[in-house]
């Protein structure tokens, strides 16, 4: 008896219904996380310190600033010793031991102990680099 009769239609909803915010709490909050979240990345990418050799070179006390940016760039990877020299000026120290090492000091960086400096680390292997990063060394 009621198998015989067939199924009511769905009523379609209109397109406006599926951008209606105002009765519906979970797309406000969804809405409002979606705002911060754009809002926190862009006040991030302005105000992140990007390296510029310009102040690489002017500014040796900021480089604590930048040098993370240099790191993650890759920027140095495989590039020759004389295209770092040419970028980032002679280094601070240079250490020929088994491998070819270069250090750059990175200025006043926020420190733990007073006797630990912090150093951008270059290592290269047959002349172009292979490792960047950033090395402690305690003085004495």
């Amino acid at each position: 008896m009621f198998l015989d009769q067939p199924l009511p239609k769905k009523k379609r909803k209109s397109l406006k219904d599926y951008f209606d915010f105002r009765n519906n709490q979970t797309n406000q909050i969804g809405l409002i996380f979606f705002s911060a979240f754009v809002i926190s990345t862009s006040l991030h990418f302005f105000f992140e310190n990007r390296f510029t050799e310009e102040q690489w070179k002017t500014k040796p006390m900021t480089r604590s600033k930048i040098v993370d940016d240099l790191i993650e760039s890759q920027i140095l990877l495989y590039e020759s010793k004389s295209n770092v020299i040419k970028r980032l000026g002679e280094p601070d120290r240079v250490l020929t031991t088994e491998k070819d090492i270069m250090l750059y000091e990175l200025g006043l960086a926020p420190q733990h102990y007073n006797n630990q400096a912090e150093h951008l680390y270059i290592e290269f292997i047959n002349e172009t680099v292979s490792k960047v990063s950033i090395a402690m060394y305690e003085y004495k």
